[in-house]
């Protein structure tokens, strides 16, 4: 009989939050085990058959990109971010795509995530797992994307970067989020290829569990308040007035602003200061995704304000094709801004399969794990069906 796991925070700060309670429910009810959070998830990938994430949005999952290098096969949906993930060429068996290293199923629906976990035997499981290593390192490697910020810094100062070892002081590079921990555990061997290469690293976020990390790395952190799902425009105006002070003390040569509404306030600031700016798509978010009149509303005013505030921003990178098409076809960017980063990476050399512990694709039992925040937009709900199902057969 399978066996089914969750890992990741619940109880997140969000509308698609599941609570703790459902959870333990599901678990008291035999259906799924539930791990807690991880920072290093290599243990849990290694001792799973397959990686599973039915999410219904992303920007390019950096779970799967890690699954695929540690030589697990995939399951995802075949929607924006996800589908990047599945190798082609890509085979149509009923409503599911199989492709070199994984399997793309509708999203919200069970029947085919049951469908895909069906079909995934062990010789399968093996060749997937190879497949996806190779598909990773060739397309997503970390280095590639640190090449690409190396290349347009230079290029932004119409010079090469300085060396290390200048006596000069350093020129400013400032990075802005909405969170320390995504700057860290997700930008993290960027901001030190370019510290290595003489710039001096601030990092605008508010103060979370990763802000000491990141300092005892070197860098300098400045904490904003930014609340990236209230619509209340005084909590928005106190955002916009203190990282207008923090950006006009820095004076930096160059601003890198991820997420949603850094991307839109802090571009809007550094266009107006004429400071350089890259704001970096990391998924279109809750207005993007369809719904009723409320949902149009928002996305009708998301899009004004991007396309206003990225009207002189240098470049705007994408994670998928699909957000870069979606900006293009909305008129927000010019055709000349956009640039597609393909991922934010992975360290290929770090998410390897360690051989040290018995892999379970080699065993009869299977192991499918979920790793994501507990929401119902990451697919949480149909895997907890899909598990109840199964095991009821």
């Amino acid at each position: 009989m399978p066996r089914f796991y969750l890992l990741g925070a619940c109880d997140c700060p969000n509308p698609s939050a599941i609570s703790k309670a459902q959870i333990t429910l599901w678990e008291k009810q035999g259906i799924i085990t539930y791990l807690g959070e991880a920072h290093d998830v290599r243990e849990f990938i290694e001792s799973s058959s397959c990686i599973v994430l039915p999410s219904y949005k992303e920007g390019v999952p950096r779970v799967l990109l890690e699954a695929m290098s540690m030589g697990k096969p995939i399951i995802s949906t075949n929607v924006p971010g996800c589908k990047e993930c599945i190798a082609p060429p890509l085979k149509v068996y009923k409503n599911l795509l199989i492709g070199q290293n994984g399997i793309l199923i509708p999203p919200k629906n069970t029947q085919a995530l049951i469908t895909a976990m069906n079909l995934l035997t062990p010789t399968r499981i093996k060749e997937m797992g190879k497949r996806g290593r190779d598909f990773v390192k060739k397309r997503f490697d970390i280095h590639r994307i640190i090449s690409h910020y190396l290349c347009t810094t230079a290029h932004i100062m119409n010079d090469k970067p300085p060396k290390a070892n200048s006596q000069d002081s350093k020129p400013i590079l400032a990075f802005v989020s909405n969170t320390s921990y995504a700057m860290y555990n997700f930008r993290l061997q960027v901001l030190k290829s370019l510290k290595d290469r003489g710039f001096d690293i601030h990092i605008i976020a508010p103060f979370d569990t990763s802000t000491p990390k990141l300092q005892n790395e070197g860098f300098t952190t400045h904490h904003f308040s930014i609340d990236s799902r209230s619509l209340n425009p005084l909590k928005d105006i106190r955002t916009l007035y203190h990282l207008t002070h923090t950006l006009r003390a820095l004076k930096p040569q160059i601003v890198f602003n991820y997420t949603i509404k850094p991307a839109i306030y802090s571009s809007m600031l550094c266009n107006t200061l004429k400071i350089p700016n890259i704001a970096i798509i990391t998924g279109l978010g809750y207005a993007f995704i369809e719904g009723g009149i409320g949902k149009k509303i928002l996305h009708s005013i998301v899009c004004k304000m991007y396309r206003s505030a990225l009207k002189k921003t240098y470049q705007v990178w994408f994670l998928n094709t699909d957000d870069m098409q979606e900006f293009l076809n909305h008129s927000l960017i010019k055709q000349s801004q956009a640039f597609l980063l393909d991922s934010e990476g992975v360290d290929c050399q770090y998410f390897t399969s360690s051989q040290c512990t018995k892999n379970k694709q080699d065993s009869k039992e299977m192991v499918f794990l979920l790793i994501a925040r507990m929401l119902w937009d990451k697919g949480v709900g149909e895997f907890a069906e899909a598990a109840k199902i199964m095991q009821d057969k």
